[in-house]
């Protein structure tokens, strides 16, 4: 599904081209999505397939294969609208670390310190690279959804070190 809301959103934004809706999700998300390649493709033919998107153009540049550029159509935007609701209705809210955080005891105090110490490391630079980004990327016109992100990131990322902090480890 985080695919399928992915591809669509930068859509609903403007028209682009597979290897555009790449770039954009690495520009904007980084390592905070591992989206593949070659499934960009597949949800792009699943959403041609099922009448969201169409193809509306080619770009060829000298020497390379010709590019499909594909445009969100009205239907596209109301499944769009349907998956939102659906995401945010039925997904629960955690995060990867619960996990380990659930069987953390498993640890020594020793351990259990170093882990602290290297995850306020990571998430201070973290912290730092989004807060360059959220000044130095000031949103584009049509292009606000990477600053939703960023700023929603710093929040959490703000919140898990002072959470670490307070432990008594």
């Amino acid at each position: 599904m985080k695919i399928e809301i992915t591809i669509l959103g930068l859509l609903m934004e403007e028209n682009l081209y597979g290897y555009e809706i790449k770039k954009k999700i690495v520009e904007r998300l980084e390592d905070y999505v591992d989206i593949k390649f070659g499934s960009i493709y597949y949800a792009i033919k699943k959403a041609v397939d099922n009448g969201w998107v169409k193809r509306v153009g080619t770009e060829k540049d000298s020497g390379n294969p010709e590019r499909y550029i594909y445009e969100i159509m009205p239907n596209g935007k109301k499944h769009y609208k349907k998956l939102l609701k659906q995401y945010f209705d039925k997904t629960l809210i955690h995060f990867d670390i619960d996990i380990v955080l659930m069987f953390i005891n498993y640890l020594t105090d020793d351990q259990k310190k170093q882990f602290i110490e290297q995850r306020l490391s990571m998430l201070r630079e973290k912290l730092d690279a989004i807060k360059k980004k959220i000044e130095d990327e000031k949103p584009r016109s049509g292009e606000l959804s990477y600053h939703e992100i960023f700023t929603y990131l710093e929040h959490h990322l703000k919140a898990e070190m002072s959470w670490l902090k307070s432990l008594n480890w």
